[in-house]
């Protein structure tokens, strides 16, 4: 527009624009129009950046890309990529898969690798059958052949057909059931000793 003239021929004065060649007037607009760029800083960004929890393989390769626009790596762009896309990998089954690689590999070849390794690491978790519920070691009646515990949980017989916890029961059962029967010879006896003592006297 006319702003965008204006300025073109202020930055070539003396000269007007059409004496001066094309490119040279595209860098002149592009040195005025175009934000400084802190190399380095955003070189920064670029080596500090990790995948982050929740993020897949192509949205840690997307952004990682974006965060190269402005470090000007020139020919060594597709290397350093490489390289920071595999180093930034959150550790685990991808990253280990790609460590198997050697250095001829391509900046393709492992955004493949990973994605093939993400879906199959998804697949073999979707597909695995839920653990086993976990009991304390010292829940009463636990042997580790029959699935039991407290809170209503199904039991299941033994080899022998016994219940877990089954023979902890019978024998508290028995123990309390004896008790009174020592009770009752315990005072036997000593009414028997108290006769004894009588009849000596």
């Amino acid at each position: 527009g006319s702003q965008a003239y204006k300025s073109l021929r202020d930055l070539c004065h003396p000269a007007l624009p059409k004496d001066r060649p094309f490119e040279e007037l595209c860098e002149l607009l592009r040195k005025q129009f175009s934000p400084q760029v802190a190399i380095f800083r955003e070189r920064t960004h670029f080596y500090n950046a990790t995948q982050s929890v929740g993020e897949n393989v192509t949205q840690w390769y997307g952004r990682l890309k974006k965060l190269s626009v402005d470090c000007k790596f020139g020919s060594n762009l597709e290397a350093i990529l490489l390289d920071k896309f595999i180093t930034g990998l959150r550790p685990g089954q991808v990253l280990d898969r790609l460590c198997e690689e050697n250095e001829t590999l391509r900046l393709e070849q492992a955004l493949d690798i990973a994605i093939n390794k993400e879906c199959a690491v998804k697949e073999s978790a979707y597909l695995a059958p839920p653990s086993a519920p976990l009991y304390a070691a010292g829940d009463l009646g636990l042997c580790g052949r029959c699935v039991c515990g407290g809170g209503g949980a199904r039991r299941v017989p033994s080899e022998n057909g016994s219940y877990c916890g089954d023979g902890q029961q019978a024998a508290a059962q028995a123990r309390g059931k004896g008790r009174p029967r020592n009770r009752r010879r315990n005072r036997g006896g000593n009414a028997d000793d108290h006769s004894e003592a009588g009849s000596r006297h």
